[in-house]
C-alpha cells in the first residue's frame, strides 16, 4: 500500500497498526527495511500493551521502549501515550505529514494496555489485578471525556447521548450482520476472480 501511494504521488499515506509482540517477527523487520530504503509514505503505528498473546514483554523482548527498534533502520520514530487521544492524533498527524512530503516511513509507539485478555475465551488470568486496575483507570475514552467535560467542551448529559447513540448504532450493526444469509462461496469466487 505505501509502494502503491509513493507511484500514484497523490499524498496518500498507509498506516499500519500492530502489537508489540509483532515486533519480534521477521516480516516486521523485511516492512521496515524495504520502507525505508524505499522512503515509502508509511506510518508503523505500535500499540505496546505490554502483552504478546499470553507473554508478559520482558519475557520475549530486551527493552520496552520498541520505538528503539527504528534506530536499527535509520528510521523517524516517536513515542506517544497511546492513551492520550491528542498525543496520537499530534504524532500521527506530524509523521503523515512528513510521509506525504517524501520524507519516507515513521514508526510511532503507542504505550497503552490491553484491557481484557487476548480473545474472547481469555480470563487473562497470568496479569497482575493491581496492574489491570490501574491501566483501566487510565481508559483513554474515560481520559478525555474527563477532559472535554472539564474544559466545558461537553457536558455529562451529551457524553452519556453519544454513548447511547454509538450503543445503539452497534447493536443494530451486529443485529444486521448476524440476520444476513451467509454469501454464496461460487458468487463470491467468481467476483475476486473477475474483478
Amino acid at each position: 500500500a505505501g509502494l502503491a501511494a509513493q507511484l500514484a504521488g497523490a499524498g496518500q499515506v498507509s498506516a499500519t497498526f500492530f502489537g508489540d509482540g509483532a515486533v519480534n517477527i521477521g516480516a516486521f523487520h523485511e516492512a521496515m527495511n524495504l520502507a525505508q530504503v524505499w522512503r515509502l509514505p508509511v506510518l508503523f503505528i505500535c500499540e505496546n500493551n505490554l502483552y504478546g498473546e499470553y507473554t508478559r514483554i520482558n519475557f520475549t523482548t530486551p527493552f520496552e521502549d520498541l520505538v528503539k527498534r527504528a534506530d536499527g533502520y535509520a528510521m523517524s520514530a516517536a513515542m506517544v501515550d497511546g492513551n492520550d487521544v491528542e498525543a496520537v492524533y499530534s504524532a500521527v498527524s506530524a509523521a503523515a505529514a512528513v510521509a506525504r512530503s517524501g520524507g519516507g516511513p515513521t514508526f510511532i509507539e503507542c504505550k497503552t494496555y490491553r484491557q481484557r485478555g487476548h480473545s474472547r475465551t481469555d480470563p487473562g488470568k497470568y496479569r497482575d489485578p493491581a496492574e489491570v486496575e490501574s491501566w483501566l483507570a487510565r481508559d483513554p475514552i474515560l481520559l478525555y471525556r474527563q477532559k472535554l467535560e472539564s474544559s466545558a467542551i461537553l457536558s455529562g448529559a451529551e457524553a452519556e447521548g453519544i454513548a447511547a447513540d454509538w450503543r445503539q448504532r452497534i447493536l443494530a450493526a451486529a443485529k444486521g450482520a448476524a440476520a444476513a444469509p451467509f454469501p454464496d462461496p461460487q458468487q463470491d469466487f467468481a467476483a475476486r476472480l473477475f474483478a
